[in-house]
């Protein structure tokens, strides 16, 4: 395979369980770069999980639930009755997220102004020989801000503009090893203006985005939606359409 020939594709739907980077050569099968941790599908699962990231993440789990103890609950019960397993798709991450900071309609009003927000923590990791993105600790990242009352709308512009910087630096990186120039998108998180305006920002400017019409999904320019994993349909929580552009704000609060 030639690496000139490559383009990268970022599939980010949130019904995949397999979105995330990958170089796309002609008459061959596409290959990972970069894809998303699976999370636990039980409630308790994903705590002990969090709390398991290293010492600040152990005392931030005990804070949250005094703090806010309805929230901590509606967390315990997910997955509540269903086969313990792990659960990959996007929706499912950010149906938890949705619960988590409890995002209404006039946060996501809010949201639509902002010029900037905060940095959530993407962690990469590597592992057998491929890159993940650790969707542990984004969940911690946002609890710490949640814990200091940073604004939901702040919030909710930040879980998508920072994913969109990460993906960008990376995909940024791997452009120059493969010497490809093309960032090809599809899937229905595509159309998030957060998002893309974050991914625009990191990605370096030699590299042209291409919206892959064909494999784009069906779905609507989503948000978080916390009905849990694999309901259609419409979201309670979308972002809106205006395009969004800025710089990134302060670093990830401290639980």
């Amino acid at each position: 395979m030639n690496p000139s020939s490559a383009v990268l594709l970022l599939r980010l739907d949130r019904f995949d369980p397999e979105s995330g980077l990958f170089a796309s050569f002609p008459d061959s099968p596409r290959v990972p770069l970069l894809r998303f941790a699976p999370l636990p599908t039980g409630g308790r699962q994903i705590l002990e999980a969090i709390g398991a990231l290293d010492e600040n993440a152990a005392r931030l789990l005990p804070n949250f639930r005094r703090r806010f103890p309805k929230i901590y609950e509606a967390l315990e019960s997910i997955g509540n009755g269903l086969p313990s397993g792990e659960e990959k798709s996007l929706f499912f991450f950010l149906s938890v997220c949705s619960i988590a900071l409890q995002i209404e309609e006039s946060d996501v009003r809010d949201a639509a102004s902002l010029a900037s927000g905060l940095e959530v923590d993407y962690a990469l990791f590597p592992e057998n020989e491929h890159w993940f993105v650790n969707l542990r600790a984004t969940l911690r990242s946002l609890w710490s801000y949640k814990l200091a009352e940073v604004p939901n709308a702040i919030l909710l512009f930040s879980i998508f503009d920072s994913l969109g910087q990460t993906l960008g630096s990376f995909a940024g990186r791997c452009g120059e090893l493969l010497q490809t120039q093309t960032l090809r998108l599809s899937g229905d998180l595509e159309t998030n203006p957060f998002l893309r305006a974050g991914l625009r920002r990191s990605l370096p400017r030699k590299i042209a985005i291409v919206e892959d019409t064909s494999a784009s999904g069906s779905s609507s320019p989503d948000g978080l939606n916390a009905s849990g994993p694999g309901t259609e349909g419409s979201d309670p929580v979308s972002p809106p359409t205006a395009p969004v552009t800025g710089e990134r704000g302060p670093s990830r609060a401290e639980g």
